[in-house]
């Protein structure tokens, strides 16, 4: 019976369009990663976002500040638009470098934990999440995967590196995730909180 479940799981996956079989292992974090290089503004570009929280894909003008309030605690500023401007703050817990965990402050959607999979802090950073592990072993069962840019129109060379990047992950590209479009920023280059930190 189990069996018969996980291949029913993994049919469901792969007619959803893109095979997200790839994406049921946590992958782990790039090597020496370091959340001081991290800190600023960011500009969601591709998602694929988490069945918990498929709503968002309705969002443009989505962006993220982060902080870092101490040791072992973040700031996430984020802001985005689905007609008029909204503002999420929470403060993920950092569990080991390249890894945190978070707790959606508005009700659950995107709490989970969190992967610093891949990026160079100046022109780009892909994280993967996952707010659903599986009973069936250490797998998720509800992933996702952000791709966020310093430029909020990043140009081609970025977009290439991007494109590596995944395809060494999970034989991917953009293409396979879904377009997060930049129309009208919420605060005009200004962070939506006072943080005391250094915008790109």
């Amino acid at each position: 019976m189990v069996f018969i479940w996980a291949f029913a799981l993994m049919v469901i996956a792969v007619a959803n369009g893109m095979d997200e079989t790839k994406l049921w292992r946590l992958p782990p974090p790039m090597k020496g990663f370091q959340w001081e290089k991290a800190l600023g503004r960011w500009y969601y570009q591709f998602r694929k976002a988490p069945c918990s929280w498929s709503g968002s894909n309705e969002l443009t003008d989505y962006e993220m500040f982060i902080s870092k309030r101490s040791k072992n605690s973040l700031w996430f500023a984020l802001t985005m638009r689905n007609g008029v401007c909204n503002t999420i703050n929470h403060s993920p817990i950092i569990v080991s470098p390249g890894v945190h965990t978070t707790k959606d402050p508005t009700g659950g959607g995107f709490s989970g934990v969190y992967v610093q999979v891949a990026g160079d802090y100046k022109t780009f950073m892909i994280v993967y999440g996952c707010t659903k592990m599986s009973v069936f072993g250490d797998k998720c069962d509800d992933a996702s995967i952000t791709v966020s840019t310093r430029m909020r129109f990043p140009d081609k060379k970025v977009i290439s590196m991007i494109n590596d990047a995944l395809m060494q992950l999970w034989r991917i590209t953009v293409n396979d995730l879904q377009r997060v479009k930049h129309i009208q920023p919420c605060f005009q280059n200004k962070p939506p909180v006072q943080l005391n930190q250094k915008w790109w």
